[in-house]
């Protein structure tokens, strides 16, 4: 009888040093069977392997996995900042086709936000995530991606933005953008910026009455260069441990005469450790070079206190010499 309970103790510690919290990628409309399977075999070992690695609270181990570079040290940066998990076993996405390289995207890949041990987490514990592969199934990218009725909606906007590829990229890059907040990634801001760029942010001017009660009388702006603002937002980086950035309400707009100008319009949700906001945030892209786009401006006005007619837009800045 010991024996017996001795193997079945055996057995049961066997099974738990193999279990594996599998998530398999099945992709639809791949461009051929030989890049279906890379993109296959390599989604599906990363997405079992951030099931594993949060689950058993470790580190990532990439090894194996057909992955970029500078694609696992952004994921290894997302990870220190907050684990995830995919809880699907399958997972069935078409292929689609960007415009950047002949890259390709998956999208729509549900992810359980799984914080550190202390730290608190709130309305935004479920995501989605998009990977990016090169024509050759190999992982060239990971973010957090737009919500999926926003994503439609922009893409499906023909009087907007007629161009279907051109549409894809600037939401790829946006996505990317995104992500680079909520990842810290000082290296990506960086580059995304032109040398030039006009950065505006707007703040609640605040009186306070005879009663010694505050309200608000309007927005002051402060005009940053690229290196103020980067200088600025690299001490908010490390003066919070986690950083929640969420884009609603995007709207694309193409220019009417230089056709790799685009406008970017949107709603921003700021979450942190110190500080929580809600704001208009526009950016003004130049997608002369697809593969590096620039922000020329990007302009911050708070929510509640800027009127619609007021928010920036393509038609605030002059484009003459982009």
């Amino acid at each position: 009888m010991k024996k017996f309970f001795a193997l079945l103790a055996g057995l049961f510690c066997l099974v738990g040093a193999q279990a594996q919290y599998e998530t398999n990628l099945e992709v639809v409309a791949a461009p051929s069977a030989a890049v279906k399977a890379a993109m296959e075999r390599n989604g599906s070992l990363l997405l079992t392997e951030l099931n594993n690695a949060q689950g058993e609270n470790r580190s990532l181990s990439l090894e194996g996995i057909d992955i970029t570079e500078q694609a696992a040290e952004s994921l290894m940066i997302m990870w220190e900042v907050c684990p995830f998990r995919c809880d699907e076993l399958d997972i069935y996405e078409r292929c689609l086709h960007l415009g950047n390289n002949q890259a390709l995207q998956v999208r729509n890949i549900p992810v359980i936000m799984e914080p550190r041990a202390g730290e608190r987490f709130e309305e935004d514990e479920y995501q989605e995530i998009v990977l990016n592969f090169d024509n050759s199934g190999k992982i060239i990218n990971l973010c957090f991606a737009l919500n999926q009725t926003i994503y439609t909606q922009v893409m499906r906007s023909n009087l907007e933005v007629t161009d279907l590829r051109r549409r894809s990229l600037v939401l790829d890059f946006v996505e990317q953008f995104r992500t680079a907040y909520n990842r810290k990634d000082m290296a990506f801001l960086e580059d995304i910026f032109s040398d030039d760029a006009l950065i505006i942010t707007g703040t609640v001017r605040k009186r306070v009455n005879n009663d010694g009660v505050g309200f608000a009388s309007g927005v002051t702006y402060k005009v940053q260069d690229k290196k103020t603002y980067l200088s600025n937002l690299s001490n908010v980086f490390r003066s919070n441990n986690r950083i929640n950035v969420v884009f609603e309400d995007v709207k694309v707009m193409k220019h009417r005469q230089k056709d790799y100008i685009y406008g970017v319009k949107l709603v921003q949700h700021w979450n942190a450790d110190r500080y929580s906001d809600k704001g208009y945030l526009f950016l003004l892209w130049d997608f002369k070079d697809e593969s590096n786009p620039k922000i020329h401006v990007r302009t911050w006005q708070p929510y509640d206190a800027t009127p619609k007619n007021e928010v920036f837009g393509l038609q605030s800045f002059n484009t003459s010499k982009l």
